[in-house]
């Protein structure tokens, strides 16, 4: 069995892969981005979870001048037109607009809950193979 600690102890490491919704343009806040900024951005939106899912604890750095610039690498446009984009993400409640504002980090609760899942599967994993081994 395992405990809370576990679970959020293994959900800050990287995710392979993160659960998605086959429907998840169908959801209020992807609609409303899509219906604002049209399908580039929904796609843009996808890219910007693979990012979190990658990185440990699932925020992206948005603080310095670089920071914007790398994402923006990453979704292939400037650094002007990411802070923008970003900003509507955060708008239309995507990603948390106070911890962009004041941790200066890109996170979103729905990749949060996601890697919160993934832990504990995790978690349970390792839990259950020290049990089969006695440890």
């Amino acid at each position: 069995m395992t405990d809370q600690s576990d679970s959020v102890t293994a959900s800050m490491a990287p995710m392979e892969y993160f659960p998605h919704d086959s429907d998840a343009a169908r959801d209020t806040k992807c609609r409303r981005l899509i219906r604002r900024q049209g399908w580039a951005a929904y796609g843009r939106w996808m890219r910007v979870c693979e990012l979190l899912a990658r990185e440990r604890g699932h925020h992206i750095p948005f603080k310095t001048e670089e920071d914007v610039a790398l994402l923006a690498d990453e979704l292939g446009f400037g650094p002007e037109k990411c802070q923008a984009f970003v900003g509507e993400l955060a708008d239309v409640g995507l990603v948390d607009a106070e911890q962009l504002a004041e941790g200066h980090t890109v996170y979103s609760e729905r990749m949060g809950r996601n890697a919160f899942e993934v832990g504990s599967r995790r978690a349970a994993g390792l839990a259950s193979a020290r049990a089969r081994k006695g440890a």
